[in-house]
């Protein structure tokens, strides 16, 4: 099961319940962000966050908004640079879309690197427009990008 960490807020008023889904082995793939992901952990060093979660699940993926992301699956960590963007218009939806690109890529067997990627070229979609839908055709732009 794909699962992604909602907010802040939301880890601080169920943390228990995230935590007991992870150590349940439950969960297959965990999406959060930097905020979400130190939250969660309550550890203020990020990759001290990363670390503690990466050795609870079998894959752990963070966005890090201008920083790119990344992903930990067996111990191996693959990252990616954020994907360029003329104008940040709204971050609503990005989120979901970087999700939505990566599990595309993973779903059809692509590596870690080549899936993060396709989850970054979709959230900068999104982000460059009002909105929470893209406005381009997802596959083509990366087909494009990815050639």
């Amino acid at each position: 099961m794909a699962f992604t960490l909602s907010d802040a807020f939301c880890i601080e008023r169920h943390r228990d319940g995230f935590n007991g889904l992870i150590d349940s082995g439950r969960i297959d793939i965990l999406f959060a962000n930097e905020v979400e992901i130190k939250s969660l952990t309550q550890l203020e060093d990020f990759e001290a966050a990363v670390a503690q979660l990466a050795s609870r699940l079998p894959l752990l993926v963070v966005t890090r908004g201008e920083h790119g992301a990344l992903a930990v699956e067996g111990g191996q960590r693959v990252e990616v640079a954020a994907e360029p963007v003329d104008k940040v218009v709204d971050t609503t939806g990005a989120g979901d879309l970087f999700a939505a690109g990566f599990l595309a890529g993973i779903s059809r067997g692509r590596p870690l690197q080549e899936s993060l990627r396709m989850g970054a070229i979709a959230a900068a979609e999104v982000i460059s427009h009002y909105g929470a839908r893209p406005e381009a055709d997802l596959k083509a732009l990366v087909a494009q990008k990815l050639s």
